[in-house]
């Protein structure tokens, strides 16, 4: 049986563009997520859903408590935007759950690169999570949802 997590919309205008007299509005999709500690979970989190990260990321402030498995080390790039700039991040297996006000789902176990950097945000990428399940999104009605 699966389980539809509702998906969560803001937009804000960018004020540095907006003072320049253009208006760019900063749109983002977002989900709690609560992940896997030795007792217990997590608080909720708020995380990107980031159609275009091919592995979740995770910041240190977050999997640091977390249940993991270390598969090894790696660098990556694309989040730091000057060219030849990577972040050092560890390949990991994790678990979290995905909740919404109503439902939860079961406890997933993901890939994720865990962040050797703080400033990173927390943003749930294509591996181990959205090939795994069903992404609906209509951002003009702001009504979505991710079924796994």
């Amino acid at each position: 049986m699966s389980t539809k997590i509702r998906l969560h919309y803001s937009q804000a205008l960018d004020i540095d563009l907006l003072e320049k007299n253009i208006e760019v509005w900063l749109r983002r999709i977002t989900i709690q997520v609560v992940f896997k500690k030795q007792k217990g979970f997590s608080q909720p989190y708020e995380s990107i859903v980031d159609t275009g990260a091919p592995v979740s990321i995770i910041p240190p402030s977050i999997w640091e408590e977390c249940e993991k498995e270390i598969i090894g080390g790696y660098k990556i790039q694309g989040l730091v935007p000057k060219k030849g700039a990577y972040i050092d991040v560890k390949i990991a297996n994790i678990y979290c759950v995905l909740l919404d006000e109503h439902k939860t789902t079961d406890i997933l176990p993901i890939k994720a690169y865990l962040s050797l950097e703080p400033k990173v945000p927390l943003v749930l990428g294509f591996e181990s999570f959205l090939s795994k399940g069903k992404l609906y999104s209509d951002c003009k009605t702001k009504d979505g949802y991710i079924e796994i």
